[in-house]
């Protein structure tokens, strides 16, 4: 990974050797001339920057042929250095490298959030999802211009190959919740699934597979789940073409489009308040305002008919629909932090 540098360590060659020719300057007036140390100092800053005072004592023949090889050397040399300063100011390499830092510093503080490697027409989509579910994310991609692009998402980004352990880490992976491997490459998503499993055994992984033959590959490498874009695609085209309704209404909740409903799922901790209680005895729908639509068991199993009767136990994760701030009020019920 290409370590962040500040501009003017670029600068740096060139002052040494400015600060190099200073000191040779005030060691050759001393020599030459027999003057002192101000005196010297005071030739050399009035010599280099050129100000055109005169000297502080006649020069000697020699100090003279000394003091063309200062101005020759040391003129030149503060020119390029103050070209190459204004050059990086003027590109705003310095504003991008404080926007750099910053960036760094809000990936450093991230927990629980998530990683998208790839920022394609897919990648795309992805970050506008979960950006629009207010969940917060990463960027990994290797085209320096999607920096600029997810500028106004403001959605961190690091420009780097996702395949590289160091790149991962950056991103901050052994905090994160979950990845999407979402490149147009299989074999980038192949590698990119193995490395993200081998950092961290419990993030959840979702990869993108192109051809049938890779999702295989992808499971074998770690992926909890594969998507095949072509075959989702055509099965969603199928299922418009037979229940076009019932297709319309899951895109609205799970799509967003013109109304504020969407499916949300929620976990219920060891020491929630509901554990261990009926959906009646919770009033979910009363005091959260949302419908419990199904239920995933701890062990895998779902309950997709949950009716008043059915227990609540920890571990479960509920699948509901309702608005953002509905969702929110069900997690603080949840966590007995409000009714």
């Amino acid at each position: 990974m290409k370590l962040l540098t500040h501009p003017f360590r670029r600068l740096m060659p060139a002052a040494i050797l400015m600060f190099s020719i200073a000191i040779i300057g005030i060691v050759g007036y001393e020599v030459i001339e027999r003057w002192t140390f101000l005196e010297s100092a005071y030739m050399v800053v009035i010599t280099l920057f050129t100000i055109g005072f005169e000297e502080v004592h006649p020069l000697s023949p020699q100090g003279r042929v000394f003091t063309i090889f200062l101005i020759i050397s040391g003129v030149g040399t503060a020119v390029y250095l103050a070209g190459r300063a204004v050059e990086i100011i003027v590109e705003g390499e310095i504003f991008g490298y404080q926007r750099k830092k910053r960036m760094d510093r809000e990936i450093a503080g991230m927990k629980d959030h998530y990683i998208i490697c790839g920022f394609g027409r897919v990648g795309h989509e992805v970050a506008q999802a979960l950006q629009a579910s207010k969940l917060p994310l990463v960027v990994i991609d290797p085209k320096p211009g999607t920096v600029e692009e997810l500028k106004p998402m403001q959605i961190p980004t690091i420009v780097g190959d996702a395949t590289s352990d160091d790149v991962l880490l950056h991103a901050g992976i052994h905090r994160a919740k979950g990845l999407v491997a979402c490149s147009d490459s299989d074999v980038a998503n192949v590698y990119v699934t193995l490395s993200a499993r081998a950092l961290n055994t419990n993030l959840f992984i979702v990869a993108r597979a192109g051809l049938r033959d890779t999702e295989k590959k992808l499971t074998v490498a770690g992926a909890n789940r594969v998507i095949s874009p072509y075959f989702i695609a055509g099965r969603r085209m199928a299922a418009m073409a037979a229940h076009p309704v019932t297709s319309d209404f899951l895109d609205l909740v799970t799509h967003g489009g013109q109304v504020e409903f969407s499916l949300h799922e929620i976990e219920i901790p060891p020491d929630s308040p509901l554990d261990s209680k009926s959906l009646g005895e919770a009033q979910i729908r009363g005091i959260a305002g949302v419908t419990v639509l199904a239920m995933r068991r701890r062990d895998g199993s779902f309950d997709l008919q949950p009716n008043p009767s059915s227990k609540i136990m920890s571990g479960d994760i509920l699948v509901v629909l309702g608005t953002l701030e509905q969702a929110e009020q069900l997690e603080k019920l949840i966590r007995g932090t409000g009714r």
